[in-house]
């Protein structure tokens, strides 16, 4: 059996860990309550679980399951429900160790997605909502056995235009807290066109930012990209700065954990670049 591997823990109190992914998302593994003694050994003072909620109807459908009991359901409304529950019952378990635990999604986005993504919110008290863009004209860019297949359907410029208008719609619908890992498209962007996606990102960035200010939709530092071997995060840093210089809101820290032992994942770093995220506890 492999060694689980030593969570060292911070030596900055307070902090908050706002993307994380249990066993509810089918490409996590940990339970909710291993993630949350992951927490508390990092010394976190808060997390949100932000499952993943992808299920837009024009996609091959291989993301849009959540997993219950060990098996893969589609995702719907409905079958959020028992992760729901898992997470409320956890918000009360860990509450007297000290660490307040709050209820996400990651909604992956596609047009037409904003019915649904309303009926989750009335049917559920989410502390936090997140959208990720993972796909270009229905098709998963993000996943090691689709990437090339998507964009090879593009040039580079349209790969990037393409997904940056994206990120500019869901914003625009005011339905979501945050955009997640911001400059995502260069996780296999960057393998498959070279260093010229992370210019033309830059290039469109202004317009990003343009549509998050006047939507109020903030933005997140993301140390999973570090993880995957990224000199940076997600987005790099000198996009970070081009946002707060835009007056965009970069108010949370997430290490997209997909296993217990990612929380908190290089905090100690980057907790300079985002010093909301010591303050989102309000307990």
């Amino acid at each position: 059996m492999a060694e689980t591997p030593e969570i060292i823990p911070l030596s900055t109190d307070n902090i908050s860990d706002f993307h994380m992914h249990c066993d509810y998302s089918i490409d996590a593994t940990g339970t909710i309550e291993e993630y949350c003694q992951a927490a508390l050994k990092r010394r976190l003072a808060e997390i949100c679980f932000t499952s993943h909620f992808d299920a837009n109807p024009r996609c091959d459908g291989e993301a849009n399951f959540v997993r219950v009991n060990g098996k893969n359901l589609p995702t719907t409304v409905e079958n959020v429900a028992p992760y729901v529950e898992h997470v409320l019952k956890a918000a009360e378990e860990f509450y007297p160790y000290g660490l307040s635990v709050k209820l996400g999604l990651e909604v992956g986005w596609y047009a037409g997605c904003e019915e649904q993504v309303v009926k989750l919110k009335e049917s559920y008290p989410f502390d936090y909502l997140l959208v990720g863009i993972h796909e270009l004209n229905d098709e998963c860019f993000c996943a090691r056995s689709t990437y090339e297949k998507c964009f090879s359907k593009f040039s580079r410029e349209q790969a990037v235009e393409n997904y940056v208008q994206q990120v500019i719609a869901a914003a625009h619908t005011g339905l979501f807290d945050t955009v997640a890992h911001l400059d995502y498209i260069k996780k296999y962007g960057q393998k498959f066109y070279g260093e010229g996606v992370n210019d033309d990102f830059r290039r469109l960035a202004p317009t990003i930012f343009a549509g998050l200010k006047s939507s109020g939709t903030s933005m997140e530092v993301n140390t999973a990209a570090r993880r995957l071997g990224f000199s940076s995060y997600y987005p790099a840093i000198d996009i970070i700065n081009m946002a707060r210089r835009a007056g965009v809101a970069v108010q949370f820290l997430g290490s997209d954990a997909h296993r217990p032992e990612h929380v908190g994942y290089e905090f100690e770093e980057v907790i300079p670049l985002v010093p909301d995220a010591v303050t989102h506890c309000e307990d």
